[in-house]
């Protein structure tokens, strides 16, 4: 059961990040420190003409943050694999046993039955003469 949860947690975690919006510096790839109107076209919901509020035809650091921070959250047509997907903590088992209690038993698997030796093949007696 734990095996499952190591890769789902990765996942999770790994999904947060790609689902989060990109940062300034990964936007403005030529480096001059303002994002151009075909820059800003790489992130996804970013409406730059809203988003520039002095109309100068870049955004700064203060304008592209603003704007990222008013994003939608992602519909759930949106949600692909590279979406961030909500575990609930209840399905997850803590590493740790909480301070103060003892441990819960472990699950283990029933019993196998023991096994019963096999019999051996029956050999005809001969016929007596």
């Amino acid at each position: 059961m734990r095996t499952f949860f190591l890769p789902a947690l990765l996942f999770v975690a790994f999904s947060a990040f790609a689902a989060a919006p990109l940062t300034f510096e990964e936007v403005d790839t030529d480096g001059d420190g303002l994002i151009s109107a075909d820059e800003a076209a790489s992130v996804e919901g970013l409406d730059f003409d809203a988003a520039d509020s002095d109309s100068d035809g870049t955004l700064t650091v203060d304008e592209y943050e603003i704007a990222v921070e008013s994003l939608p959250p992602p519909s759930e047509s949106e949600i692909t694999e590279d979406t961030e997907v909500e575990v609930p903590e209840s399905s997850v088992e803590p590493a740790t046993p909480p301070k103060g209690g003892a441990a819960p038993p472990a699950v283990q698997p029933p019993p196998t039955p023991p096994a019963t030796p096999p019999t051996p093949p029956a050999t005809p007696t001969p016929p007596k003469p």
